[in-house]
């Protein structure tokens, strides 16, 4: 379980360095119907955006159908995730608020 934790914290980690590549725009940026001032309020937007629900591709599962399918979702995937992803932040919107998770 600890190998599978630290995996996750480094992909969150990667993850986060390139969010910190913001352009900075006068222009708005909204996320999930709040509007945020990236250069005002860069520290609000990154810490809405980690709070967000994140789920990633899947490689070296057991084979589906038998052992003779596919053992990662590369290819097939995305719909199920972004799926999945719609869904849980829904869940979390409509039972917990808007507020950051």
């Amino acid at each position: 379980m600890e190998a599978v934790r630290a995996q996750c914290e480094t992909q969150i980690n990667a993850f986060s360095d390139l969010l910190e590549d913001l352009p900075d725009t006068d222009e708005p940026v909204w996320l999930l119907g709040e509007q945020y001032c990236v250069k005002a309020e860069k520290s609000e937007l990154l810490s809405d955006i980690r709070s967000r629900l994140w789920f990633t591709y899947r490689k070296k599962f057991c084979p589906i159908g038998g052992g003779t399918g596919p053992c990662s979702d590369t290819g097939w995937g995305c719909m199920l995730r972004c799926g999945q992803m719609i869904l849980a932040q829904a869940l979390a919107y409509r039972h917990l608020g808007r507020g950051k998770l």
